[in-house]
């Protein structure tokens, strides 16, 4: 289990930086939440139907009244999931999480990656974002 410490400055600075490439100038948040392996398998299967861990998944909150006017949706991220995805790919668990951080923020924006040309333009994405952030492309 994953008992490090959160990069959390990288991960606002990631979020904050795709939501501006995004959306331009535009106030909405995200919250992000760390959560444990059972926890994400639980929201997956819920929600997705899929009996299954997973690195990140994305709910998209709509509504422009309330406390929640600027709240774009919430992602849920595995540290655990993250950081073996990590040491498979070579890369850091920081660059893993904004990596997911970014992927996340996409699906809020109504990206999807389920089909071939959806996961391509998605890809294409990422990689622009993490380019600006000085990330090499190769973590995506």
């Amino acid at each position: 289990m994953w008992k490090g410490k959160v990069p959390i400055l990288s991960l606002k600075r990631a979020a904050s930086f795709a939501l501006k490439k995004e959306m331009g100038e535009n106030k909405k948040e995200v919250s992000i939440a760390l959560v444990s392996m059972d926890k994400i398998e639980d929201l997956n299967f819920k929600y997705r139907g899929k009996r299954s861990v997973t690195d990140v998944l994305a709910f998209p909150l709509s509504g422009d009244v309330g406390p929640a006017k600027n709240l774009l949706g919430e992602i849920v991220i595995c540290p655990d999931v993250a950081l073996d995805y990590a040491r498979a790919k070579g890369h850091s668990l920081e660059d893993e999480l904004i990596l997911l951080v970014v992927h996340g923020i996409l699906h809020l924006l109504g990206y999807r990656d389920e089909e071939e040309k959806d996961r391509k333009i998605m890809i294409q994405k990422e990689k622009e974002i993490l380019k600006l952030l000085g990330k090499k492309e190769q973590i995506v």
